[in-house]
């Protein structure tokens, strides 16, 4: 028995009190016979059946509010009580019932429950033995029946639960890959956007401290001067990511970064289709297209820039390409970034430089 089926308890916690005892509105039948047969009990005979399902109550309180494996001395007293209570009246074939439930439920993946329910059974058929000779089918056979029924519902409690917890464990797993994961995608953001402006940086600001060893100052302001307009920069990026790129989709990212295109003077041709994408998908295409959009605005000549996204029967498709001179295609922590991003989901990414710039991004189509 796993450490779970051990800690598990038969009454739900936070349930409401129907769901944990009203399965006890079956145990009136023990007093059937008392009432049927009223005027052949003494005072004291009824008072003791009284007093005997009132210790049976306790103890069906007590074994499906403790954990299963502290539940035995309970469900070994109900059992006794059904022995003992059996030479008195024959009411007691409905509790044993009850004692095979909790087997079920408690025992079952372990040897003792093959050994409880055997024992339970030799202890039934020894009681009915000083039961009226005519008379013990007839309290043998209901206490057989109710015994694997409830028995039954025990083990289909049991493996209920044991599937319930198994599938909390598994969302809670999904859960904390999915907090990983979303910490390992902000991480490779940050790296993505602050590695290379931090790089230069470093490296101009070197560079002016050399300048002014050697007396350069002109050199040195100038130096100066650029590692602040790429801190400027950084900053503005590092907003951008955390507030834009977190509050926009796809689409409206793309319309920003149209935008931001026509207001640099170009001109731009949108070809864009609504698709059906993974949030993975979708984060990874506006990585993609803030990305190639940001180095069209920094580096390219061109007059021109076309973005298109659509599909076919087996990929998601997001092509830019602008109309600017290309003289050497450098693959810096841009590229690269975009290239591992879209690898990761089974994708494809490939540059073409005839005619101008072209990226071209293939993510699979998968089922949503």
């Amino acid at each position: 028995m796993s450490s779970v089926t051990h800690t598990m308890q038969l009454a739900r916690k936070g349930k409401h009190f129907f769901w944990n005892y009203g399965p006890l509105v079956f145990s009136v039948f023990y007093f059937f016979p008392m009432i049927r047969n009223y005027g052949t009990y003494s005072v004291s005979e009824v008072v003791i059946q009284f007093l005997a399902y009132i210790g049976f109550i306790f103890c069906y309180h007590k074994a499906s509010t403790k954990p299963a494996k502290d539940a035995t001395n309970f469900i070994a007293l109900m059992l006794l009580i059904c022995v003992l209570m059996t030479q008195v009246t024959s009411g007691t074939s409905t509790l044993f019932g009850y004692v095979g439930y909790f087997i079920g439920f408690c025992f079952l993946g372990t040897v003792r429950w093959l050994m409880l329910a055997v024992l339970m059974c030799a202890i039934t058929l020894v009681a009915t033995l000083h039961i009226s000779p005519n008379y013990w089918p007839y309290f043998i056979g209901p206490a057989a029946v109710i015994s694997l029924g409830l028995f039954g519902f025990g083990v289909v409690e049991y493996k209920e639960r044991i599937h319930r917890n198994e599938s909390k464990q598994s969302r809670e797993q999904i859960r904390q890959l999915a907090k990983i994961a979303e910490r390992e995608r902000i991480a490779r953001d940050l790296h993505d956007l602050l590695g290379h402006s931090l790089s230069s940086i470093s490296l101009k600001s070197e560079l002016a401290g050399k300048f002014i060893d050697a007396g350069c100052h002109d050199k040195a302001r100038h130096e100066t001067q650029e590692v602040a307009e790429l801190a400027r920069t950084a900053l503005s990026e590092v907003r951008e990511a955390v507030s834009g790129m977190k509050q926009l989709g796809l689409y409206a990212q793309l319309e920003v970064m149209a935008s931001r295109l026509k207001d640099k003077g170009l001109l731009v041709e949108p070809d864009i289709q609504q698709l059906t994408l993974t949030p993975e998908q979708e984060s990874c295409l506006c990585f993609v297209a803030k990305e190639a959009i940001t180095n069209v605005l920094k580096h390219s000549t061109a007059s021109k820039v076309s973005i298109s996204l659509g599909a076919n029967k087996q990929y998601h498709k997001l092509v830019l390409s602008d109309d600017g001179e290309v003289h050497k295609v450098v693959w810096g922590n841009g590229l690269n970034g975009i290239k591992s991003r879209i690898e990761e989901l089974g994708g494809s990414f490939n540059l073409r430089t005839e005619n101008g710039l072209m990226l071209v991004a293939l993510l699979p189509q998968k089922e949503i």
